[in-house]
C-alpha cells in the first residue's frame, strides 16, 4: 500500500467514525460533544479533499461548514 491509501484509509474510517459518534453516546446526549464531533468529522472530509486536490473545497468545507457549526455552537447551544 502506497502513503496516499494509507492517508486515505486513516481519513475515510476517521470520518466515519465521527459522524456515528454524532448520533451515538456520548455526542447524541450532550449537544455540546455533538457539535464538536461534526466539526471534528468536517475536518476529515477536508482532508479527503485534499487528497483529491480538491484545496477549494477543502478550505470552503473548513469555512463554511465548520464556521457555521462554530456559530450554531456560541449562540444556540452555549
Amino acid at each position: 500500500m502506497g502513503f496516499e491509501q494509507i492517508i486515505f484509509w486513516l481519513l475515510a474510517v476517521g470520518t466515519i467514525v465521527t459522524a456515528a459518534l454524532v448520533v451515538l453516546p456520548p455526542g447524541g446526549r450532550n449537544p455540546l460533544y455533538g457539535a464538536l464531533l461534526l466539526i471534528v468529522s468536517f475536518f476529515f472530509i477536508a482532508g479527503l479533499y485534499v487528497l483529491l486536490f480538491a484545496h477549494t473545497m477543502a478550505v470552503l468545507q473548513i469555512l463554511v461548514y465548520a464556521g457555521a457549526i462554530m456559530v450554531l455552537f456560541t449562540f444556540v447551544i452555549m
